[in-house]
C-alpha cells in the first residue's frame, strides 16, 4: 500500500523542480523570447507613434501588445508547455516516488505553484522590458494577464489528471486553447440565447467587466485545483 503522507519531500521542492524544469526547456525559452520580443516591438511602435496619440491612450498603449498576445495566445502557451504536468509523472511511473514521500495535495500544490511562478516570472520579465523601454507600467493589465494565466494553469493541471496520456492532453490542450478565446469573443458579442450563459464559463467576460468581477477567474482556478486534488486522492498510482 502506498504511503499517503511524508515530510521528507516538501511541496517547495516539487515547486522548484517544476519551475526550473520549465526554464530548462528549449520550447519554454522560445515561448518566453517570443512574448518578450513581440511586447518590445509593440511598445517601440507605440513609442514611435507618441506624437499622434493622446497621453492617456499612450500610457495604456504600451501594454496593449502584451494584453492582446496573452488574451489570444496565453491559453495556447500554457497548454503547450504544461499539458502533461501530472500525467507525465504517471506515464513514467515517477509519481510512485512522489506519493511515497509526500501527500498528494502537496504534489498538486507544488506542481501548480511551480508552473504559476514560471509564468509570473515571464510576465515580470515582459512588463520589465516594456518599463525599461518606455518607463510606464500598467498594473491593471499585468493583473489581468496573470489572472488569465492562473485560470489556464489550473485547467491544464486538471486536464492532465483526467486524461492519462500526455499525447492526448497535448492534442486536447491545443484544441481547448484555440476554442477558449474564440468562445469568449463569440459569447461576448453574440445575440444567441446561449451566449449570456456560455460567456460566464470563460475568463474573458470577467476580464471585460474588470474590478471585482476578475475575482471569479480566481474562483474558477480554485475550483479546478480542488477538483484536481479530489481526483488525485481517488487515483491508484
Amino acid at each position: 500500500m502506498m504511503k499517503e503522507k511524508g515530510a521528507d519531500l516538501p511541496m517547495w521542492a516539487i515547486c522548484q523542480h517544476e519551475f526550473f524544469r520549465l526554464f530548462k526547456s528549449i520550447k519554454s525559452l522560445i515561448t518566453v523570447a517570443f512574448i518578450v520580443g513581440i511586447s518590445y516591438l509593440v511598445s517601440d511602435l507605440v513609442n514611435q507613434a507618441a506624437s499622434f496619440l493622446p497621453q492617456k491612450e499612450l500610457a495604456q498603449g504600451h501594454a496593449l501588445g502584451i494584453f492582446a498576445l496573452i488574451m489570444l495566445f496565453g491559453p495556447l502557451f500554457v497548454f503547450s508547455l504544461s499539458h502533461d504536468v501530472i500525467n507525465r509523472e504517471l506515464a513514467g511511473r515517477t509519481i510512485r516516488f512522489l506519493v511515497t514521500r509526500t501527500s498528494r495535495n502537496q504534489i498538486i500544490f507544488g506542481k501548480f505553484l511551480g508552473v504559476a511562478f514560471f509564468w509570473l516570472t515571464c510576465m515580470i520579465i515582459t512588463f520589465g522590458v516594456v518599463f525599461a523601454t518606455v518607463q510606464t507600467f500598467d498594473a491593471k493589465t499585468f493583473y489581468l494577464c496573470v489572472s488569465l494565466l492562473i485560470y489556464c494553469i489550473s485547467l491544464a493541471l486538471l486536464l492532465s489528471l483526467v486524461i492519462p496520456r500526455p499525447s492526448y492532453t497535448m492534442f486536447l490542450g491545443i484544441v481547448i486553447a484555440l476554442i477558449l478565446p474564440g468562445l469568449g469573443l463569440w459569447s461576448t458579442f453574440s445575440s444567441h440565447p446561449a451566449a449570456p450563459w456560455i460567456k460566464y464559463l470563460t475568463p474573458f467576460s470577467f476580464m471585460e467587466k474588470g474590478g471585482a468581477w476578475t475575482g471569479f477567474i480566481w474562483l474558477y482556478a480554485a475550483a479546478f485545483l480542488i477538483a484536481s486534488m479530489y481526483l488525485f486522492r481517488r487515483r491508484d498510482c
